[in-house]
């Protein structure tokens, strides 16, 4: 009995919180107590975490939700995992918690926290599961996701099909608006999944 962390990553569009999802049916099915949270600079959904199909017209609609609790910050995180009504915690998007600046590590607040969490409840049940871009537009490391990968008891990567070539290995989320900063709130009409071959990084400005 020891508590574990568990992260799913990939790129956009490859059913990342669709498979989150999935596991917290489960762990719900086994009368497990769930607690889910996002971050709020994710402004597409509030108050809840959604799986959504890609119609043939471009469009997406949701096939799946779970109420979520939105967390602002580091405070607002220990308010809500501090009350300990949880056997599983999961987090969806957790690449738009931010690192620090200037850089300290590669986790970032939330990543410590998450680190914390499993060292103050070792002995216990405890399964975090989180959810989130290992890779930006720019294909570099995103957020704490990479510091969580180094952490984690199990790791499932999803690739997604290339909205080019339509190869089944997408692995990265392309931004097709002119933007260069890393966090950028967008959907299917700013970005698109493509594989290595159909990938240009981003031009460096001069």
């Amino acid at each position: 009995m020891t508590s574990r962390l568990e992260v799913i990553v990939g790129p956009m569009f490859s059913g990342k919180t669709e498979r989150l999802i999935a596991r917290l049916h489960r762990a719900q099915y086994a009368k497990k107590r769930v607690r889910i949270l996002k971050p709020a600079h994710d402004t597409r959904t509030q108050g809840y975490i959604a799986s959504r199909a890609v119609l043939p017209d471009g469009t997406t609609e949701v096939t799946d939700q779970l109420s979520a609790v939105m967390v602002h910050d580091e405070a607002s995180f220990w308010n809500i995992v501090n009350l300990n009504q949880f056997d599983v915690l999961a987090i969806d998007e957790a690449q738009f918690f931010p690192l620090d600046t200037p850089l300290r590590d590669s986790l970032g607040w939330f990543g410590r926290a998450i680190r914390k969490l499993l060292r103050d409840r070792r002995d216990t049940n405890l399964r975090i599961i989180v959810a989130g871009l290992d890779m930006d537009f720019a294909e570099e490391p995103f957020g704490p996701i990479p510091g969580l990968l180094a952490i984690a008891d199990s790791v499932e990567k999803l690739t997604g099909v290339c909205m080019v070539c339509g190869s089944d290995a997408g692995y990265i989320s392309y931004r097709m608006i002119s933007d260069d900063k890393q966090l950028v709130v967008g959907d299917i009409g700013e970005y698109q999944v493509r594989c290595r071959s159909c990938y240009q990084p981003p031009k460096k400005p001069l």
